[in-house]
């Protein structure tokens, strides 16, 4: 066990297009490979691990990795021009990780069920709701990536 192991889980809306013109395919291919180049460099660096899901509208994530760490890049995510509305839903201790040997995995909108709802209004962070959304990405995003490992 580790003492010092947290997670994380948050959504927050995708900013990825232009407001007037919508969203570029090639922009937001673009940009996704960015940020996965990004997470995965500086996450493996700092030992946090997680995934990402990107709806098209939205963006969930599950960081996990020593507190200090999940804490750093958190702050820097809700500072991020590409994230708007960054809703946290839970942050709590955990003695294993879910995503070990993923310094970032990418999840899009179709590899998860579609009772899973990201919408425009987010649950207050201290709620049950929010708990209940961040256990329904959590257990979606490790669905979908051991889904993609057994194929």
């Amino acid at each position: 066990m580790v003492d010092d192991l947290y997670h994380l889980a948050y959504v927050s809306d995708a900013r990825l297009a232009d407001p007037e013109d919508g969203p570029d395919p090639d922009f937001v291919e673009y940009s996704l490979k960015k940020i996965l180049e990004t997470a995965r460099k500086n996450n493996k660096a700092t030992e946090v691990t997680g995934a990402l899901l990107y709806t098209g509208e939205h963006f969930a994530q599950v960081l996990e990795g020593p507190q200090q760490a999940v804490n750093h890049w958190f702050q820097l995510i809700s500072q991020d021009l590409r994230h708007g509305n960054v809703t946290p839903l839970f942050y709590e201790r955990i003695t294993e990780r879910q995503f070990d040997g993923w310094s970032m995995a990418l999840c899009q909108g179709e590899e998860v069920p579609d009772s899973l709802q990201i919408t425009g209004a987010k649950p207050d962070p201290d709620s049950v709701e929010a708990a209940a959304l961040g256990r329904s990405i959590l257990n979606s995003l490790v669905a979908a990536i051991r889904k993609r490992q057994a194929h």
